[in-house]
C-alpha cells in the first residue's frame, strides 16, 4: 500500500463518539488564552501564506479584531507580540497587494473583492468595500478605512 493512500484512510477515519467526547473534556479543561493565542496564530499564518490577497487582509482584520477583544485576557508580551505580527502582515499587504495590481490579475480563489471594514465596538455599519480599496495616490490600505 502507498503512503498516499495510508494518508488518505487515515483523515478519511471520523472519530468516535467515545474519541469525540474524550476530545471535548480535553478542550474544556485549556485556558481560554491559550485556545485564543493558537487560533490567532493559525489565522495569522493563513493571512502571511496569502499576503496580496483579499482573503489575507480579511485574515488580517479578523485577527486585529480578536486580539482587540481578547486583549485584556492575554499575557501582555503575548498581544504585544501579534501587535507587532499584525504591523508586520499590514506593511507586506500593502506590497503585496502592489505587486497583485501590477501583474493585472487575482489569483484563483481570492475573495472577489476586499473585505469591509469590521463594524466598530458600537455596532456602526461598517462602509461599502470600494471605500477600502487603497487610494490611487497613497496605495496605503489602513484597516477600518
Amino acid at each position: 500500500m502507498s503512503d498516499e493512500s495510508t494518508t488518505r484512510g487515515e483523515q478519511a477515519a471520523e472519530p468516535s463518539e467515545n474519541e469525540y467526547r474524550e476530545y471535548l473534556a480535553q478542550l474544556r479543561s485549556v485556558p481560554a488564552d491559550r485556545i485564543v493565542l493558537e487560533t490567532m496564530s493559525g489565522v495569522l499564518t493563513a493571512a502571511q501564506a496569502k499576503i496580496g490577497r483579499n482573503d489575507a487582509r480579511l485574515m488580517i482584520d479578523l485577527s486585529a479584531l480578536m486580539l482587540d477583544h481578547a486583549r485584556q485576557y492575554l499575557p501582555a508580551q503575548q498581544a504585544q507580540q501579534f501587535d507587532q505580527v499584525l504591523g508586520q502582515l499590514r506593511m507586506a499587504q500593502v506590497q503585496g497587494e502592489q505587486a497583485v495590481a501590477q501583474r493585472g490579475a487575482p489569483e484563483e480563489n481570492d475573495l472577489p473583492r476586499p473585505p469591509a471594514p469590521p463594524a466598530t465596538a458600537t455596532g456602526a455599519a461598517a462602509q461599502p468595500a470600494q471605500s477600502q480599496q487603497p487610494s490611487p495616490a497613497s496605495k496605503l490600505w489602513v484597516p477600518g478605512r
